[in-house]
């Protein structure tokens, strides 16, 4: 009799918002929050599930793996399936978990309802937890996307950049009945423009690096890239969920991810107890909140039941666990870095280089130890209070030591990769610190740093380029400006150890 009362409640709650009140709204009123919260009791009725490996699979463990694929790959039937799936989830009320709505807020919102995991991405403290929580996302996502299709096989498709950086026709379709399109993107990426060609070489370049929170903060620079590309929705963490390219990008990253795993040689997931037994409440299909935590999404087809059309499901790499020791400041510049168009240069010579010289004669040595060995150097650039005043639509470039005159490329030995402005302007915005012994934002520049066979004396005389970068149309870039602020720019050197 209970569950008969609280379901016929459900449904009363959801027609008087239904009719009485617009799902559109930023922010609700006192009498529509008091309507807001008697649905949400119904999503869940009871607390949170925190599932244990053993009873995730008996309860969400698939006959057969699901196959991500890639966008171009996908027929009309399945594009279509996708956009049935999208248009019923529109439909629903925001207050309902396996809305729209209520799915894009989980990432972020402007609306003031808080309702349960609302704005659960990019909180203080949590960037380390950047891959796994979207791993969970887009898969929680999927399920309720494949139940609202009604079609069993539907999975969430990738945008493969590095094979067509040109977003696909379905999701550049302005009619009005697609619930593909996105009117706030850069008019260039929706009249099929491409992106940035530096976006994959840094997402390349980041491949390369080992370990774990190395690879996954340098992978941030052209996550936030294409974000910030892609521009309108996408370039705020609190809006971004609500383009349907959102999904496509944090599918490729979340293969990507695998990709990096698959490369072996040390790659492998955090053993440390934070990452593993970190929380968080996602909804499933039928709208019934379930906890999950780091180590229930490692093995994405054990664990999770799907794989991408292009890996193959299982691999098996030597153990090599190794992290790196605290990072030791080198040297920072004293004067803010401001860049007010396209190109900036921060020359270090004119700073105290007191850090640096401690360094070499507390360590005995002038030169980095990039052999990759035990005790190698990291060179990292670190970034730190970064104030936006306008946001590109494209990408900032970051050089090491670029000659005057030598036209940036990102094929070049100079370029060290993308600034995360995504990140940056959200961490603005709600004034979150990154983790004790972090700046905003780290570039591993070792590579470059090698190649120019740069010695640790030599950065007293250092200089850091940004230069600032479209997308392309007909083979033409599309100029773009940005204006912001760095209050601290500084290399800092760490080692890693097995």
């Amino acid at each position: 009799m209970k569950k008969v009362t609280l379901l016929f409640t459900c449904m009363l709650s959801s027609i008087f918002i239904l009719v009485g009140f617009s799902t559109k709204k930023k922010t609700i009123s006192p009498v529509t929050q008091s309507a807001a919260a008697s649905i949400i009791t119904c999503y869940p009725a009871s607390a949170p599930t925190l599932m244990t490996a053993t009873s995730f699979q008996a309860e969400y463990g698939a006959p057969s793996i699901k196959v991500r694929k890639n966008i171009d790959a996908l027929s009309n039937s399945e594009i279509s399936a996708i956009k049935t799936g999208i248009t019923k989830m529109k439909a629903l009320p925001y207050t309902n978990p396996t809305s729209w709505e209520y799915q894009a807020a989980i990432h972020g919102t402007f609306m003031t309802d808080n309702l349960t995991s609302w704005n659960s991405c990019h909180k203080a403290g949590q960037a380390f937890f950047f891959l796994a929580w979207h791993r969970m996302y887009v898969y929680f996502f999927e399920r309720i996307l494949r139940d609202k299709s009604g079609k069993s096989n539907v999975t969430v498709p990738y945008w493969n950049y590095q094979v067509n950086p040109v977003l696909h026709p379905a999701y550049r379709n302005s009619s009005a009945t697609n619930p593909l399109y996105d009117a706030t993107r850069n008019p260039t990426i929706n009249n099929g423009g491409a992106l940035p060609a530096s976006i994959m070489t840094a997402f390349v370049n980041s491949l390369e690096l080992i370990p774990y929170y190395t690879f996954q903060s340098n992978f941030n620079g052209p996550h936030g890239s294409v974000h910030t590309t892609v521009n309108g929705n996408m370039t705020n963490v609190l809006t971004a969920a609500n383009d349907p390219l959102f999904w496509l990008h944090h599918s490729n990253i979340d293969r990507l991810w695998e990709e990096w795993l698959r490369k072996c040689n040390g790659r492998e997931n955090p053993i440390d107890t934070a990452w593993l037994n970190n929380t968080y409440t996602f909804f499933d299909e039928s709208g019934r909140a379930v906890n999950m935590k780091g180590s229930q999404i490692v093995k994405i087809s054990t664990q999770l039941n799907y794989k991408y059309d292009a890996i193959s499901p299982t691999y098996t790499c030597p153990s090599a666990r190794g992290s790196y020791t605290n990072k030791k400041l080198l040297i920072r510049k004293a004067v803010a870095v401001e860049l007010n168009g396209q190109t900036e240069r921060a020359n270090f010579g004119q700073e105290k280089p007191d850090q640096l010289e401690s360094f070499i004669s507390t360590n005995h040595r002038t030169k980095f130890n990039f052999a990759g060995s035990t005790a190698a150097d990291q060179l990292i650039i670190g970034f730190d209070g970064i104030k936006i005043d306008k946001m590109p639509q494209g990408v900032v470039e970051v050089y090491l030591n670029l000659p005057a005159g030598l036209t940036p490329s990102a094929e070049s030995r100079h370029f060290v990769g993308l600034l995360d402005l995504f990140s940056a302007e959200h961490h603005l915005i709600h004034a979150l610190r990154p983790i004790a012994g972090k700046d905003e934002i780290e570039l591993d520049a070792s590579k470059v740093a090698k190649a120019l066979k740069l010695t640790i004396a030599d950065l007293k005389n250092a200089a850091i380029s940004f230069y600032v970068r479209g997308a392309s149309l007909d083979g033409r870039e599309v100029k773009t400006e940005a204006k912001f602020t760095i209050l601290h720019l500084q290399f800092s050197v760490a080692q890693l150890k097995n």
